[in-house]
């Protein structure tokens, strides 16, 4: 296996002493501006119910789960080297009720229809097999009026990276639009970037129509 598809499957479910020692730092940093983007738009409040898809270490989660009282932050990974990590640093949060931790595949669990009113996912667009499926699976779980936030590097700067195009699918950002609007979120779908520099990030926040 050549480094660049070994990379790529890491970056898509870290495993090993490579995925705990080496993939949990490069999430740690890399991520850190786009967790901090993407937690500015999800505005939480005391009593919301979240889910993230794909949580890696799970920072966004803490950072989230330090506004909820009532409410509840959740998370599903299917990887158990990142579950293990995002469960220690989430302890305490976990022990008061503010945090649940899943391990699995997000498109084969039995979340309840419209039970959560906030749905986020940092960079796991990529990797998403069927990513039409996926998005209505989002759609289903969302309350009415609920908001979905989708964060993804731009395609310029990805494809110049070695990365395997059997792992990794592009997406440009009116292919994102297009895929969610066609998924059930109709009332409409907005595109924010943001440029860090030669970085440019990119946030489709979706709304699910309410009844």
């Amino acid at each position: 296996m050549s480094f660049s598809r070994f990379f790529s499957e890491q970056a898509r479910k870290p495993t090993g002493l490579f995925g705990k020692l080496i993939m949990s730092t490069i999430f740690n940093i890399g991520n850190a501006k786009i967790n901090r983007f993407v937690y500015e738009i999800m505005s939480v409040k005391k009593d919301d119910h979240i889910l993230e898809i794909g949580f890696g270490t799970g920072k966004l989660i803490y950072e989230m789960a330090k506004r909820i009282d009532k409410g509840l932050v959740q998370g599903v990974d299917f990887s158990s080297t990142m579950v293990s990590i995002a469960q220690r640093r989430n302890k305490k949060h976990i022990s008061k009720g503010k945090v649940r931790i899943i391990e699995g595949d997000f498109d084969e669990m039995s979340f309840k229809g419209e039970s959560f009113n906030k749905v986020c996912s940092i960079n796991t667009i990529y990797f998403w097999p069927e990513p039409e499926t996926t998005a209505k699976n989002i759609a289903n779980i969302l309350k009415p009026g609920g908001m979905f936030v989708v964060a993804f590097e731009d395609i310029a700067q990805l494809e110049q990276r070695q990365l395997s195009n059997e792992v990794f699918r592009l997406y440009s950002k009116d292919d994102v639009k297009s895929l969610l609007i066609n998924a059930g979120f109709s009332k409409g779908v907005s595109i924010k970037s943001r440029e860090m520099g030669s970085t440019v990030l990119h946030y489709a926040v979706a709304t699910k129509k309410e009844s």
